[in-house]
């Protein structure tokens, strides 16, 4: 999950480490990271780096395969804009300061991701590519996913997606008929003992970009106007 308390965020040799104000610590070995993520604040109100690992971690009282750390477009309000006794800000344009404060948020973590990969080449940080993006439901809610070169994700909130696309055989379309607003997505993985992966409720108009970005991967795609019951096959 999400590192709720504030704190730093550091690279040593083996590994990040997060240490707290109150003293506690989070630490994330290189070698325990299947999929690192940088995700810029561009249309989002955090930017974050997110880690998938291969096997859970305890944060709190808590285990996850999922760690997180970001910081809001909003914590940089005070840094940049600061007081002033006569209000000289009040005519500054709203939309520039936020533009200044993604600025700057992009900068200070895209120069920590560059040093990490430069210091440590075994991680290497994957971007999602939001061009490609579309929405649909993981689970019970609607959220934006996005692909990355490694990946398929939702990283904005929990709970997360993340899909690995080398273990993923085929995607399946299903609802696909004329008039019908929406489509579902069904992912089949190479290893058939493990259970499908769905994505309902995806508008018709991504369609094409969805195909697109299923052809630039490598993944054979199938249609058909109905639903399959998966957990008979």
């Amino acid at each position: 999950g999400r590192a709720r308390a504030g704190g730093v965020l550091e690279a040593h040799t083996n590994g990040f480490r997060f240490a707290t104000a109150k003293g506690e610590s989070v630490d994330v070995m290189y070698a325990n990271i299947k999929h690192s993520f940088f995700q810029p604040a561009d249309n989002e109100l955090v930017v974050l780096l997110h880690f998938r690992l291969h096997t859970p971690v305890m944060i709190g009282k808590k285990s996850s395969l999922d760690v997180q750390f970001y910081m809001e477009v909003g914590e940089m309000t005070q840094s940049l804009v600061g007081p002033n006794v006569r209000g000289g800000y009040d005519d500054v344009d709203e939309e520039q300061q936020e533009r200044e404060r993604r600025k700057q948020l992009n900068k200070l973590f895209h120069r920590f991701v560059s040093e990490v990969e430069d210091a440590y080449p075994r991680v290497e940080f994957d971007i999602p590519y939001r061009e490609f993006g579309f929405f649909g439901s993981p689970g019970r809610g609607r959220v934006f996913l996005q692909p990355t070169a490694h990946c398929l994700v939702h990283l904005t909130e929990a709970p997360f997606t993340v899909l690995t696309l080398s273990d993923v055989e085929l995607v399946h379309f299903e609802r696909v008929q004329f008039g019908l607003r929406e489509f579902d997505m069904v992912f089949i993985f190479k290893d058939y003992a493990r259970p499908v992966f769905h994505i309902n409720s995806v508008p018709v108009q991504s369609k094409d970009a969805v195909q697109d970005w299923l052809d630039s991967v490598n993944l054979k795609y199938y249609e058909r106007p109905q639903n399959l019951n998966w957990k008979s096959i």
